[in-house]
């Protein structure tokens, strides 16, 4: 495949998404799932070939085939606790069916009143007089397909979609919130064969995702009429993604771009490097944030059966401090 012809469908696709969407509430749905992606600086639109596709694009489910099983638990900056745990399950030709659950939750945020009604001052301080915790939590139920049109030889269509139902609670403050929004994902995934065989020695991926496509609306528990109301505006996502095996050392490279309109526009860059489906190295720039990462992926067989079991490691640079994430995923 020639490097103009994937040069021109990069910028194609990444000018796209060139318009911007305002600023949202749900902002823990943007802190991203799985050490693998993250590390490669959250550029995984074209990419979703794993379980974490339910959260970066449900299309990806749909080239599936092993039942998977993923985690991610880790402390943000010392105050926050974030979790993700999520299982998709292949049902041979009808597609894949995937449950999520992710959880962002911040305790003992100090509650402050004036020792007396009236104006703070010297003589009538603030205290505090209690304390609340604050949880946001979001279960995805996800379906991906993927599709061999008989006039794209060696091109798979793949479609998917993401139903999202989100529960915030503050309490202490007897405040809570649900909302209900939708994703929809596409990915075309196109092949280049070898000389020597009928295996693909190279891959070219474009993704595309509409986040929150019908808005999403959270609705609080407020005294004033009428009761206050979040809202989640749609954000369009793409990308694209190139993958090249490198028979000679038993590795592939795969590199990657997306671009996010969430809060303007923002490139996100990633890259791999896998040596004998083993090991993993990995870098990307999310934003104007370095990236960096690593994995390990230990297999067991027993006949025709194939146990996966996987690890990676994410470092995530950020204004607000460095974090780690480390996630583990199983594939059977």
């Amino acid at each position: 495949m020639r490097v103009t012809y994937i040069i021109c469908l990069l910028f194609l696709f990444i000018s796209i998404s060139a318009y911007g969407a305002e600023k949202y509430a749900g902002e823990f749905l943007s802190l991203g799932v799985g050490a693998r992606a993250l590390g490669m600086g959250g550029s995984f639109v074209a990419v979703s070939d794993d379980a974490t596709s339910a959260y970066w694009n449900p299309a990806g489910l749909g080239g599936l085939d092993r039942t998977e099983l993923a985690f991610m638990h880790t402390g943000l900056y010392g105050l926050d606790k974030y979790d993700f745990v999520n299982v998709v399950h292949p049902f041979s030709k009808a597609g894949t069916l995937g449950i999520s659950w992710i959880r962002l939750g911040i305790d003992d945020i100090p509650m402050t009143q004036l020792a007396k009604p009236g104006e703070m001052s010297a003589s009538n301080r603030p205290f505090i007089s209690g304390y609340m915790q604050d949880t946001e939590n979001a279960f995805l139920l996800s379906y991906g397909k993927n599709f061999e049109p008989s006039f794209l030889k060696g091109n798979n269509i793949q479609l998917g979609g993401t139903f999202k139902f989100i529960y915030n609670s503050i309490t202490g403050a007897n405040r809570n919130a649900v909302g209900f929004g939708g994703d929809l994902g596409l990915i075309w995934r196109a092949s280049s064969l070898s000389k020597e065989d009928s295996h693909p020695s190279a891959d070219l991926s474009i993704g595309l995702m509409a986040q929150d496509f019908f808005k999403t609306r959270l609705f609080w528990n407020t005294t004033s009429s009428p009761s206050h109301t979040d809202i989640v505006q749609p954000n369009i996502k793409t990308g694209v993604a190139y993958s090249h095996e490198l028979k000679s050392i038993s590795s592939q490279i795969v590199f990657s771009v997306d671009a996010n309109t969430r809060h303007g526009l923002e490139m996100n860059y990633g890259l791999e490097y896998v040596l004998a489906d083993l090991l993993a190295i990995r870098t990307g720039i999310q934003g104007h944030d370095f990236t960096a990462g690593a994995g390990i992926n230990i297999g067991f067989k027993s006949g025709d059966s194939l146990l996966s079991f996987i690890v990676d490691y994410a470092f995530l640079s950020h204004e607000l401090g460095n974090s780690h994430r480390i996630s583990v995923m199983t594939k059977f």
